[in-house]
């Protein structure tokens, strides 16, 4: 269901789930303010990047650490990873504390990560890209999803709720929040992805739109079917519905900006 997300301006600014927020879940899907980065990365960064210019890990450190104190907590307690489009999803504890921050990441993509340990903060990073934090309420296990085309065609939220479910979690107790992301207004893909989605589950042809010969896709919906056909319940998924193609003052975009320009970050915490 879309959702009028609440936009928080404090030291720095980012919003939360409506749905989410009514169960006490601690989690925030950040915009580009209130950080410390400069010049294209300005300011609120989450990664160093991975064009001609990169920022300082000092920056991304700080900028993690601030999204921590909103949680009352530091980034020692955040746990990220090296993001590159798969379906891989890991399950961490409290060893994991300060990975990809203080301690190398994982040496191999990971894009989504499942917890069941309290004040241990999931953190993913997207730009354009989908965020996708998930929170049993009752069986307290969540996990937070990096899912850009790919991730959505090998379906990772389901590999996500699956992860949970081995850790205890119900399905029809799980919470889900969409965050921002690139929206259909601006997504224009080729035919041939078109092809495979429909080839991989027919449908999926709902997610696609062809407007002067044009095609788009919106990969909210795209997740949130997925979503639905792992067993969570329509009612029990709330999306943001802000496009982070159109926003250039509150959100970076990759298609709209490239690889120089910096990167949100989407967090979740079990308290």
């Amino acid at each position: 269901m879309k959702e009028s997300f609440v936009r928080h301006e404090a030291r720095i600014t980012y919003y939360t789930s409506p749905l989410l927020d009514r169960h006490g879940i601690k989690h925030m899907f950040t915009t580009r303010r209130g950080g410390v980065s400069a010049g294209v990365f300005e300011s609120l960064n989450f990664a160093v990047g991975a064009g001609d210019i990169t920022d300082s890990k000092e920056n991304v450190i700080k900028n993690h650490a601030l999204a921590a104190e909103v949680f009352g907590l530091t980034e020692n307690d955040i746990c990220r990873s090296y993001q590159n489009h798969s379906t891989n999803v890991e399950v961490v504890g409290n060893e994991h504390k300060s990975t990809g921050i203080y301690k190398d990441p994982f040496p191999y993509g990971v894009d989504g990560l499942v917890t069941k340990e309290k004040n241990l903060i999931l953190s993913i990073r997207t730009a354009d890209c989908v965020p996708v934090l998930l929170f049993d309420y009752q069986n307290r296990v969540c996990a937070a999803v990096h899912s850009g085309w790919r991730g959505t065609l090998g379906r990772i939220a389901a590999n996500a709720v699956e992860k949970m479910c081995s850790l205890g979690a119900d399905q029809n107790r799980i919470v889900a929040a969409i965050g921002p992301c690139i929206g259909a207004c601006c997504y224009e893909v080729g035919r041939e992805l078109w092809e495979a989605f429909a080839q991989a589950d027919k449908g999926f042809a709902a997610c696609f739109t062809e407007k002067d010969g044009k095609v788009f896709f919106d990969l909210t919906m795209a997740n949130e079917m997925i979503l639905e056909k792992s067993g969570v319940k329509a009612e029990n998924i709330s999306s943001a519905r802000l496009c982070t193609c159109c926003d250039k003052e509150n959100f970076f975009s990759h298609r709209r900006d490239g690889a120089n320009r910096g990167t949100m970050s989407a967090l979740i915490m079990i308290q």
